[in-house]
């Protein structure tokens, strides 16, 4: 390798070193999405850079035709994602979707697997020849079809990419042109020296000065970025900007003369025409205008009379250029809409004041801690005459001290963040020195243009009197239930004891067990009672805790032998209506006999299921009561309802009482369902 050779092949190298580092710098910001394709383009560029050097560097034939496969990964990507760049920095934003850069990349993509697999079919590169015998000669790649379709691919992508930018350039400010220049520079020295090689007119063979083009460009977009900010701003974002905001922006240089105008100006009749006019013509038709803009103010509010009838504000910012003074920027902002709502807010003020002289409840007004309003009522519920008595005041000072932690605590929390505080009962000290209980919502408000809290008070004194002797007169009535309920338990009770006794001197097992199974139903309605005596809830009782404590009483009522018979109970918390759970309670109380009499004769051995629970059907809620047996079962041919067994007819008579469909299944046993619609709460 000849040392001209070396040289050109450590510049490239740098170049590749160069763009790797601003790649690499870009990545890291990655503020924007022109960061993200800036860092694209460098990798690109680096990949052609570095095999360009290294095939300058590689002397075996086989190594420079590697490092060439390598640079194809930027020849044929550069293009490309400099027009992608250039779109992101001209604001295309709907040409950078997925669909289109997948597009563009896609001949790219084809061009860099074909470059890779030339030995097969020569596409790109039909055949590769040294200059010469000696060791690292420049080699003459003979260009084919897919060479000349991504030359033209890339010269096509670049042509657009500088119309995109002249245009940018042509509207666009001055002190964004350096930046544009330098992008155009980029795209149009590689495109120059690419023509230089296509054409041999540089007359060196083999030598291809591309890669070099790339180096210049990547000088330059270096300087660039950290001279002109390239990456900082982009110049359509501030074409965006001054051309749709709604404030009227007007430039003026150190002469007074308007330089620059947007059209939101149009509001008092300046626009682009006028541009080169002094202020002094420019503003005659305006003279609060022009008077502002020669007494050098920096803010004011005037009034454009006709022909445009508007309230406006204007504000001036000199500006400056490293300490020189370059002009004024003059900013209008219509603010009639503003004016008109100060005078609504006025008028509605004072609507407001009266309307609060009419009503019932104290309305005040607190800024901080202190009443500046205050109507008619507020008077009242304090114990003044005159409302202006409590202006001045702090509204702390009627407070009861068990109330007033908590309506200092509401008062920050509606300042702090302009919640809605609904109605909450607190105490006052009027200043008779009475305790009132008063009922108060806090709001937040504006008044006279501060930040107030509107308070709404209402005298609950006799309310909660009344409340309070109502309150007394329902524990009286509930302590009456109860007394009630505990005395129809123990009557209840005492008819059990009265069957028990009498039972004992009945000889006849057949009597006897009537009278047990009587006592069975007392003691059943008796323990309803019982639950209700002690619930909170007079009206109603929470049905698995009976269901439990009922099964368990006739299981032992008829000496049942656990070893022998198993009682298995599933039950879900349900609230029962007392007049559903006395009848489901004597049902129960039949069923359960029925099995622990008849279901094993002889002693056998079986078990005895209940299941209560609720279910939906048809959107309709409803309860079941399951009583079952693995007993003997009921005799061929056996009709309940035929049957002349109380105890069955009051399962079926029961059953009527709360609508309830009875369901009997004797293919295992004896299996009893008890249907019926509830409203239930579990």
């Amino acid at each position: 390798m000849s040392a001209q050779h070396s040289i050109l092949g450590i510049i490239l190298l740098l170049s590749a070193i160069i763009v790797l580092y601003l790649a690499i710098y870009s990545l890291k910001k990655r503020s924007s999405n022109l960061y993200f394709y800036f860092s694209l383009l460098t990798f690109s560029v680096f990949f052609w850079c570095l095999g360009s050097a290294m095939e300058f560097f590689s002397a075996a034939m086989w190594a420079k035709i590697f490092w060439i496969k390598i640079s194809y990964i930027g020849v044929a990507t550069a293009a490309p994602l400099w027009f992608i760049l250039i779109l992101e920095y001209g604001h295309y934003e709907k040409y950078i979707k997925p669909a289109y850069i997948g597009t563009l990349m896609l001949l790219p993509l084809v061009i860099v697997t074909l470059a890779f697999t030339n030995d097969f079919h020569g596409f790109i590169w039909p055949s590769i020849t040294p200059i010469s015998d000696a060791a690292g000669a420049l080699l003459i790649y003979a260009h084919g079809l897919g060479y000349w379709i991504n030359i033209g691919y890339s010269f096509i992508l670049i042509i657009l990419g500088l119309v995109i930018l002249l245009k940018l350039l042509m509207k666009s400010p001055r002190i964004y042109h350096n930046q544009i220049l330098i992008l155009m520079s980029s795209g149009l020295i590689p495109l120059i020296f690419s023509i230089l090689y296509n054409t041999d007119i540089i007359g060196v063979p083999g030598l291809d000065i591309t890669p070099f083009g790339l180096t210049i460009s990547g000088l330059l977009i270096a300087v660039s970025i950290f001279k002109f900010s390239l990456l900082g701003i982009r110049p359509i974002a501030y074409e965006t900007l001054f051309n749709t905001i709604k404030n009227g922006f007007m430039v003026f240089d150190k002469d007074d003369k308007l330089i620059d105008v947007n059209p939101a100006a149009e509001m008092i009749g300046i626009n682009t025409d006028d541009v080169g006019r002094q202020v002094t013509e420019l503003l005659n038709n305006l003279p609060e205008l022009k008077k502002f803009y020669q007494d050098s103010d920096e803010e004011a509010v005037v009034f454009a009379g006709d022909p445009f009838n508007i309230w406006i504000r204007i504000q001036s910012t000199l500006l400056y250029d490293k300490n020189q003074f370059r002009g004024r920027l003059i900013t209008i902002q219509d603010i009639s809409k503003l004016k008109r709502v100060e005078k609504d807010y006025s008028d509605s003020e004072e609507r407001y004041k009266n309307l609060s002289e009419l009503s019932p409840d104290a309305i005040l007004v607190v800024i901080g801690e202190e009443i500046v309003f205050a109507n008619k009522a507020s008077a009242t519920i304090f114990g003044l005459e005159d409302p202006k008595d409590l202006l001045g005041k702090n509204f702390f000072t009627f407070h009861h001290p068990d109330s007033r932690e908590t309506a200092k605590k509401r008062l920050k929390e509606v300042f702090s963040e302009g919640r809605f505080l609904d109605f909450i009962e607190e105490k006052i000290i009027a200043s008779d020195g009475k305790v009132k209980d008063i009922e108060v919502g806090d709001a937040p408000i504006s008044y006279n243009g501060k930040q107030a809290v509107q308070i709404v008070a209402r005298d609950i004194s006799e309310r909660k009197k009344l409340e309070e002797e109502l309150k007394n007169s329902l524990k009286e009535k509930d302590l009456m239930m109860k007394e009630i309920h505990h005395r129809v338990k123990n009557n209840l009770m005492v008819i059990q004891s009265l069957l028990n006794l009498q039972s004992r001197y009945i000889k006849d097992t057949d009597a006897r067990d009537i009278f047990k199974d009587s006592q069975n139903r007392a003691k059943a309605m008796a323990m309803i009672h019982e639950s209700l005596y002690k619930s909170s809830d007079l009206k109603r009782i929470e049905f698995s805790e009976y269901i439990n404590t009922l099964a368990n009483n006739l299981f032992y009522s008829y000496a049942a032998d656990p070893k022998q018979l198993k009682m298995d109970i599933n039950v879900e918390e349900i609230m029962l209506d007392i007049n559903t759970a006395i009848p489901l309670g004597l049902i129960l109380t039949e069923l359960l006999s029925n099995c622990l009499k008849y279901a094993f004769p002889d002693d056998k051995n079986g078990e005895i299921k209940v299941d209560f629970y609720s279910y939906t059907e048809n959107s309709e809620n409803k309860l079941k009561l399951t009583v079952s047996d693995n007993g003997v079962g009921l005799p061929e041919g056996f009709d309940p309802k035929k049957s002349d067994s109380l105890g069955l007819m009051l399962v079926y008579s029961l059953a009527g009482q709360i609508n309830a469909t009875v369901t009997l299944d004797t293919t295992t046993g004896t299996t009893f369902e008890i249907t019926f619609e509830e409203k239930m709460e579990y």
